[in-house]
């Protein structure tokens, strides 16, 4: 029976047969799962067969986007022209088949690279190359850029060109001019992805020069920023016409009435700036229009005067348009007219001088490659290039003879991965081609290879401008049924996306066209099939990390850490091994591609994550450890492998002993065996490098370790100076018995390879003509810098019976039953758009300002214009990562992470979710999609309005109102849970192992007895000497601590008497539950949050409120100063006690806080003490590292007095004394040994109370 082919995939396959057309250009737009592979192999099959239009094989040009895929395809067509044969008793088409068989192997199935060496293969006379040019490998590219440019840079010195010292003072530190090198090598990476790189880069410079004449709103910025602007400004007329209605209804929030005037004027005014300088000064007084806050409802909410929906909406509408206008107050149109267009005028020189200096370096590195008869691999598609274009027609390519020689032997040119390919290899495959003969499939929704220059731009615009109808020339076929994965995963993936990919957050509107349609049937599934609700699973780590607000210390500006803590981190691995356990446990059934049903397996399940860097080993380590076969290959992370790490850093002292840093990791490794405190006493030997004291330490402490160790370094630094790297790594591996030495490590077939990999690096450095131990350490920093990691070994196979972890990137094209989404809580990674250059095809060049005088960068319009659009694109291909993602599931869904009380702010996420579940259109608003920085940010807005699955989101921010979200797709089924995320992070697991295995080693006779050497007898009898302390933690909290020592009392207690009842609930776990709060229409205002985020509130006013004596009315000033500086939202300023931080400072306590000359406030401490405190049972000499941060403390007397400042519900001091004794003496402790100063008294000063309690 034959393949059953869709209407859209016949079409595909058959074209322009299905039209009037004798020949069509073809987009086809195949969504995941579609079966775009099958479509492109028959399509080939079909026209080989056509007897009436006969085409040879060798008349095709297919290009694919890996070596792989071109031999899948070949593979394919090979197979298939095969089975065409036998399904046919033509004799004449057999033998057409026959030939077309033989004649595969030498068919144009390629990557666009390989078709491009065959190019100038062919007619290399055509070009300046000689003959025997070949492919340099990436150790000698790299080496030799490094050399062109050092000597360029070092000619411009000397005869002072480019602007050279201009341009090293302000990329460059005063170290070195590395960080020019890396702008250069930067700019010209990005300019060799454009057909003509160096007429690219010159028009780039075009907009800062022709700026210096023009008005700024006609300059390529200032236009693009009056067009933001003026969208805002919509954006806000939109919001406030919503408003309207909400007002005036019978039950609207009429008390919020001037909040509306307010942005009604503020409007009018911003309609009404017709010039730049006009948009300055409304901006610059903005804040009037902003003043109105929105105050309690209270009363006429419990009346039923104000309906709490109608509320919610006005406020959500309300507080969107004050964000709007305050960042506008502090946003570009602050800044005269005439300082921007003086920054055109600075930067035009830097500009074009760093932009002549990158042409120089291209022009320098062709002669240096000509001279040494290599190329590389963009050299490949240039030189191609160069064939193809008409010379004299490069700014608008004209083909050439052999282009038009090649267009009369190509009757069809296909491109798969469409979506991936970038400028120069467009321009190639239209020089090649004709305006009918070109057939693209690829999926726009699946472009996510920008950083490899990829421009889905190019799709994009086929897209939109291709005609659906069959007679369209230049014709667009959408193939979006999905035959992958199930139903709901399909239709959940629709409600998510048809809300957050629009045109203007996501450069595609995904309507019901671009959806995916289920093609695949589950039929009579049994009932423990694993499939069901798409599941997202959080879990709540408010609670776990520092939650006592004394012990905050994150930094709240590195945003680039938030969503990826080591110890959260721990607790989502733990919880996805325990879901993978269960389930495989519980023998779920998976469907088969043929419909039939098994029994799950551990290769069925795989967990894909943004990254893998300092996560995946770690991962795969604790699965084995839980019993669960797992391993993780990806591309990235080589460098920071251990055993690579290990490895790099004793080279680095078998070149240079003297570096202390890799010396100290090598002795501290198992290669040594050194411990902290060995480690410790050999620094402490005497002045110098630790090689310097190793020597004279190994004679005192007799260490047999170091003596050897010293024996080898001298060895290897002997053969580095009369071998070759490879041979010195070959030595060091048979010495120390390397490769078994890592193969014992979890992961360890990976890590073998990765060793081995390391030594294959070698052998190919060192055939390239290059020689030397630094010169392959240097060369290797270089990989590391410019990002270019090597490959992780692949030691799996796809029949493998093992959890596979991987990259997003890494699984596209893949799938998998069971498919965890992990870390959707990581934030994304923006430190590129920190860069003073800034590179975008459209947006050209941005350059930071710069003040040489004092050294100081600022973002100069240009700057901020490239930033925005690079910060669009790249959330836009962020959405596509994330579509990716969710359709490599065939039958199961799991998406996992944490979130932290963030989620309950007035402000950030919880704002966002409401803002959300209030809107009533089916696509989100374009602000609120861009205001996402993680995938979970987009999942919460998604799921917020399904009205099962959102349900948790919902009530986490008590939002009222309706759930009727009439919204496409919202039948398919999701899952929210949030779980406590205390309850997770153990990952000492212990392997399960069945029955029948362990009556099997039973029934196993007794071995022979062997007598043994010594040697390996003491080695198997040892026992690791600090087995306790192996499984306690080596860092604590102070919270942690202390809830540490109130459990040890805990069970003190419970040891002498047995408590059935049911467990009692504390009053702060009651004061903060819904049931110890009273309404919020009666409540007050401190009482209407928890008092967790009161008490965060009280400790943030006295970090910031300055030390010195107030009236009541100057405190009140004092607090709204620091919330006009954006120290405090108005929410936040409202729920702020005047009356309590002035009785704090008009206290006996405050007064002598106030008079002290000397005065800590947030003073963070670090201390070791003796763990034997926390664990009774842990080894004698283990130590903790604690942290934690002290309130305040001040000098009186020459002694500190030590304050800590406390929220909690109690009836009296003694509560307090007795709750947080422990906390106290450990900071008494820590402030006397860390200053040398005694603690006078101690207090804790409680808000509740209002008085100070002395310890």
């Amino acid at each position: 029976m034959g393949v059953k082919w869709t209407p859209e995939q016949e079409s595909a396959i058959m074209s322009p047969k299905d039209s009037n057309l004798g020949a069509q250009t073809l987009l086809v737009a195949a969504a995941a799962g579609s079966g775009k592979t099958a479509v492109l192999v028959e399509r080939i099959i079909t026209r080989l067969k056509d007897m009436d239009n006969p085409l040879s094989v060798q008349e095709l040009m297919v290009v694919t986007f890996t070596k792989a895929a071109a031999a899948e395809m070949s593979a394919r067509i090979g197979v298939a022209l095969a089975k065409a044969m036998e399904a046919t008793d033509d004799k004449v088409l057999q033998a057409r088949l026959e030939r077309q068989l033989n004649l595969l192997p030498s068919a144009h199935i390629s990557t666009l690279h390989s078709f491009c060496q065959w190019v100038i293969r062919s007619y290399f006379y055509k070009l300046d190359i000689p003959p025997t040019a070949r492919i340099g490998n990436e150790a000698e590219m790299a080496l030799l850029k490094q050399e062109v440019l050092e000597n360029l840079l070092q000619e411009a010195y000397e005869h002072n060109e480019y602007g050279i010292f201009d341009l090293s003072d302000f990329f460059s530190d005063d170290k070195s001019d590395a960080g020019l090198q890396d702008k250069v090598l930067s700019l010209y990476e990005f300019a060799m992805s454009q057909s003509n790189p160096d007429g690219w880069m010159r028009r780039a410079v075009e907009p800062y020069k022709e700026a210096q004449n023009q008005d700024l709103r006609d300059t390529l910025w200032g236009s693009a920023m009056w067009d933001e602007q003026q969208a805002e400004i919509d954006r806000i007329a939109d919001r406030i016409e919503q408003m309207q209605p909400l007002l005036e209804s019978p039950v609207g929030p009429k008390k919020w009435d001037k909040v509306y005037q307010e942005q009604l004027a503020a409007l009018a005014q911003l309609k009404g700036a017709q010039t730049w300088s006009d948009m300055v000064d409304v901006c610059r007084n903005l804040d009037t229009f902003t003043k109105a806050s929105f105050t309690s409802l209270g009363k006429a909410l419990e009346k039923g005067e104000v309906d709490g929906a109608l509320a919610d909406e006005f406020k959500s509408l309300g507080s969107q348009n004050k964000d709007s206008l305050k960042g506008m107050k502090n946003g570009l149109f602050h800044i005269d007219e005439a300082v921007l267009q003086q920054q055109f005028v600075d930067q035009y020189p830097l500009i074009h001088n760093l932009v002549e200096l990158t042409i120089a370096f291209h022009r320098a590195y062709n002669e240096a490659k000509k001279e040494q008869g290599i190329m590389d691999f963009s050299d490949l598609e240039h030189l191609c290039l160069a064939l193809l274009v008409e010379p004299g027609t490069e700014d608008d390519p004209q083909p050439s003879e052999v282009a038009l020689e090649l267009q009369d032997t190509f009757k069809e040119i296909m491109v798969d991965e469409y979506q991936d390919t970038n400028g120069v290899q467009e321009t190639i495959i239209n020089l090649i081609s004709h305006i009918d003969n070109r057939f693209y499939v690829g999926d726009v929704k699946q472009a996510i290879y920008s950083f490899r220059m990829a421009d889905s731009s190019l799709f994009m615009h086929k897209y939109n401008t291709y005609g659906l109808e069959n007679d369209a020339v230049e014709r667009r076929i959408d193939l979006a049924k999905n035959f992958r994965s199930h139903e709901n995963i399909l239709t959940t993936t629709n409600f998510i996306f048809y809300q957050i990919m629009t045109q203007e957050a996501a450069e595609l509107d995904y309507g019901e066209k671009e959806s995916l349609i289920p093609g695949r049937i589950v039929e009579d599934a049994p009932a423990n099939w694993v499939g069901g609700a798409v599941e997202l699973h959080l879990l709540d780590t408010s609670d776990t990390n520092s939650s006592d607000e004394s012990d905050i210390g994150a930094n709240v500006n590195d945003t680039e850490s938030i969503g990826d803590e080591p110890e959260n981190n721990e607790r989502e691995l733990d919880f996805i091994i325990q879901k993978i356990k269960e389930v495989h446990a519980s023998k779920k059934q998976v469907q088969n591609p043929d419909g039939s049903f098994r029994q799950i397996q551990w290769r069925d399940f795989a967990v894909l994550r943004r990254s893998l860097a300092g996560w995946g080993t770690r991962a795969v380590a604790a699965m084995r450890q839980a019993g669960i076969p797992a391993v993780v290959n990806e591309r990235d992370g080589y460098f920071e492998a251990q055993e690579i790490q290990l490895l790099l850093s004793l080279l680095q002292i078998i070149d240079n002993p003297e570096q202390d840093l890799p010396m100290a990791a090598v002795l501290h490794s198992g290669l040594v065996g050194l411990d902290a405190n060995e480690l410790g006493a050999l620094r402490l030997t005497g002045e110098g490098s630790l090689w310097s004291l190793m020597p004279m330490y190994a004679e005192q402490a007799q260490d047999e370790r170091l003596v050897q160790f010293l024996g080898h370094i001298e060895h290897w630094r002997t053969l580095s100076r009369r071998h070759g790297v490879a041979d010195l790594l070959w030595d060091i591996y048979e010495t120390l018995d390397y490769v078994n030495y890592v193969g014992a490590m979890p992961n360890g077939l990976v890590r073998r390879a990765n060793v081995m990999a390391l030594y294959e690096r070698a052998k190919g450095f060192e055939s390239s003509g290059f020689r030397g131990l630094f010169r392959f350490l240097r060369f290797v920093e270089s990989l590391r810098d410019s990002n270019q990691d090597m490959a992780v070994a692949n030691v799996v196979t796809e029949a493998d019976d093992v959890v596979r972890l991987m990259t997003i990137h890494k699984s596209k094209g893949l799938e998998f039953p069971v498919v965890f989404l992990s870390g959707v809580q990581k934030k994304f990674n923006t430190m590129d758009f920190n860069s003073p250059l800034l590179v975008d095809k459209n947006a050209g060049i941005g350059l930071k300002g710069y003040y040489p005088d004092i050294r100081v960068s600022y973002p100069s319009m240009p700057w901020l214009y490239c930033k925005s659009i690079k910060s669009d694109a790249m959330k836009a291909e962020e959405q596509r990562i994330l579509y990716v993602a969710l359709t490599r599931a065939r039958d199961k869904l799991f998406l996992t992470g944490y979130i932290n009380k963030e989620i309950k702010k007035e402000k950030g996420i919880g704002a966002h979710i409401k803002h959300a579940a209030l809107t009533q259109t089916q696509a989100l608003g374009a602000d609120l999609i861009k205001a996402g920085n993680s995938y979970l940010h987009w999942l919460f807005i998604a799921f917020a309005r399904h009205l099962d699955g959102g349900g948790p989101l919902r009530n986490s921010i008590e939002l009222e109102g309706a759930t009727n979200f009439d919204l496409l797709d919202r039948q398919c089924k999701v899952k929210v849970e949030i779980h406590d995320g205390s309850l997770y992070g153990d990952l000492d697991y212990k392997a399960d192992v069945d029955e029948t295995t362990i009556n099997t080693v039973r029934a196993l006779g007794t071995v022979n007895d062997v007598e043994l050497p010594e040697e390996i007898v003491q080695r198997f009898a040892f026992t690791y000497p600090n087995l306790v302390a192996s499984k306690t933690t080596a860092k604590i909290s102070v919270s942690e601590l202390k809830r540490r020592f109130a459990e040890r009392d805990a069970e003190a207690v419970s040891a002498t008497v047995l408590d059935t009842s049911i467990p009692a609930i504390s009053e702060i776990e009651l004061a903060d539950s819904v049931f110890g709060r009273k309404p919020m229409a009666i409540a007050d205002a401190e009482e209407i949050v928890t008092g967790a985020q009161w008490g965060t509130l009280m400790h943030e006013a006295m970090q910031w409120l300055p030390v010195k004596k107030y009236t009541q009315k100057s405190m009140t000033d004092m607090l709204d100063s620091l919330q006009a500086d954006g120290k405090f939202s108005n929410d936040e300023r409202s729920l702020l006690s005047d009356r309590s931080l002035y009785g704090f400072f008009n206290s006996d306590l405050g007064k002598r806080l106030i008079a002290s000359k000397r005065v800590e406030r947030e003073l963070p401490f670090s201390m070791l003490f003796d763990g034997n405190r926390v664990y009774p049972d842990v080894e004698e000499g283990e130590r903790l590292f604690l942290q934690g941060i002290i309130d305040t403390a001040f000098v009186e007397d020459d002694q500190w007095i030590l304050v800590d400042y406390k929220t909690d519900r109690v009836k009296s001091g003694d509560e307090l004394v007795h709750r947080y004794k422990i906390q106290m003496d450990l900071y008494k402790e820590a402030l006397e040994t860390l200053t040398g100063m005694p603690v006078k008294a101690s207090y804790i000063y409680s808000f509740r109370l209002h008085e100070a309690v002395l310890l």
